[in-house]
């Protein structure tokens, strides 16, 4: 089943998110360790205002368990949706006015992360994610989804090219350059339905 996360789904969540942007938690975090950022992970996720918050996540849940993850927002309220976590990093890094790299063009709804556990890898979950957000996206009115792929993943843009994703631009987030895919969601209706 698809559907969209709850608040106690954050110790499930978090392992998922971790796996799928490795170094960036710590930026996103102000820390240092997996142990310092891990709390911090949780707290946002069961924030109502938050990039990561349970608002943003749909989830894959098989016999009870939270298999997948995928963590979507409409990039335009990124100022507000980050308000909280910048003030937890500029006061775990001890500096004013942090900012984050800006991940996604003002006008999409942007995928920030799709993560399946490890041992459910393989059997067309994270595809069946990326249809479900679509189909949740389109439902809601939206025109333009996008998301980043790591250029050193090319399995994973292949599952994104595979849904429709289309290649745009290269985009560097903490200097790292990875691949800006975009789907119009005028071209395509999905039947994966999100409860």
């Amino acid at each position: 089943m698809i559907r969209i996360a709850k608040k106690e789904d954050a110790k499930q969540i978090v392992p998922l998110i971790v796996q799928a942007i490795e170094d960036i938690l710590f930026m996103l975090t102000g820390t240092s360790s997996y142990e310092q950022a891990t709390p911090i992970l949780e707290y946002y996720v069961q924030s109502e205002q938050n990039r990561l918050s349970y608002h943003n996540c749909l989830v894959k849940e098989i016999e009870g368990k939270v298999v997948g993850v995928i963590i979507a927002y409409h990039s335009m309220e990124l100022s507000v949706l980050d308000r909280e976590m910048l003030e937890i990093i500029s006061r775990n890094l001890n500096m004013q006015n942090v900012k984050v790299d800006k991940e996604a063009d003002d006008k999409d709804f942007y995928i920030d992360t799709l993560s399946v556990h490890p041992d459910y890898q393989g059997k067309g979950i994270g595809t069946e994610l990326l249809e479900g957000l679509l189909s949740f996206a389109k439902n809601k009115g939206i025109s333009r989804v996008s998301l980043n792929v790591d250029q050193d993943k090319p399995s994973a843009r292949r599952l994104y090219e595979k849904v429709g994703f289309k290649y745009e631009k290269v985009r560097f987030i903490m200097k790292h350059s990875y691949d800006y895919l975009v789907y119009p969601l005028n071209e395509k209706i999905f039947e994966t339905k999100v409860v």
